[in-house]
């Protein structure tokens, strides 16, 4: 990167597969809700392919994968019960922020750039998250999965947490790791960054033009400092 950009007004990150490797503890719930309705579990690497637009989608493609092709209602809700209670109560066990993650939010909070969390996470699971991995203080804006009725990569999300942050939407980015975040900041009018090493399932997302970088710490050479 030779020339730096415009110093950002704010920056929301998405959470699994751009700060955090949380596939480990995801693959641990869903194997015990496969288990425990009689299905094969999946491995860690398949259920990363499984992770984006929420637990809804989340829990359908482990299904499938299973071999229910069609998981009706029931099943679905079956699955979640199980889910829901086993990943709670290892929501960290593995789970791990990327390099650099704390240090990148360090630098960009002393540079008093707005900071917030836009995730298809259901909310019951991020704050717990966030504080067991020592984040909770630098994202005081938070937007889950079930805050709205909308989910990425509907813009909503993004233009909800830019507008409780009182900023424009274009004077920032998005920053994650799938089509959903690149397809939301698009649709938003934000800027784009695309995080190369997460849970992306091999789609494409040229089509929306991102900034495409390798690792967190690139974040902090993109930007102009003050």
């Amino acid at each position: 990167m030779t020339k730096q950009l415009k110093k950002p007004e704010w920056l929301c990150f998405d959470l699994d597969g751009t700060l955090v490797d949380s596939a480990p503890d995801i693959a641990a719930a869903m194997n015990y809700a496969l288990k425990a309705m009689g299905l094969m579990p999946a491995t860690v690497a398949e259920v990363r392919n499984f992770i984006g637009d929420g637990a809804y989608s989340l829990l359908q493609r482990g299904l499938r994968h299973a071999g229910l092709e069609q998981p009706s209602e029931a099943e679905m809700s079956q699955a979640k019960q199980y889910f829901d209670q086993a990943y709670a109560e290892g929501i960290s066990a593995e789970s791990i922020c990327y390099p650099d993650c704390e240090n990148v939010l360090a630098a960009f909070s002393e540079q008093a750039i707005a900071l917030a969390l836009v995730t298809n996470k259901p909310r019951q699971f991020v704050p717990p998250l966030l504080q067991r991995l020592g984040l909770s203080d630098y994202f005081p804006v938070l937007l889950c999965g079930d805050d709205l009725a909308q989910k990425k990569p509907n813009p909503a999300p993004i233009q909800a947490a830019v507008a409780q942050m009182q900023k424009e939407v274009s004077s920032g980015y998005m920053i994650g790791d799938s089509v959903t975040d690149m397809e939301a900041a698009w649709r938003a009018g934000a800027g784009a960054i695309y995080m190369s090493y997460g849970y992306n399932r091999g789609i494409s997302v040229e089509q929306f033009n991102p900034i495409r970088l390798n690792g967190l710490a690139q974040l902090l050479d993109l930007f102009e400092r003050e």
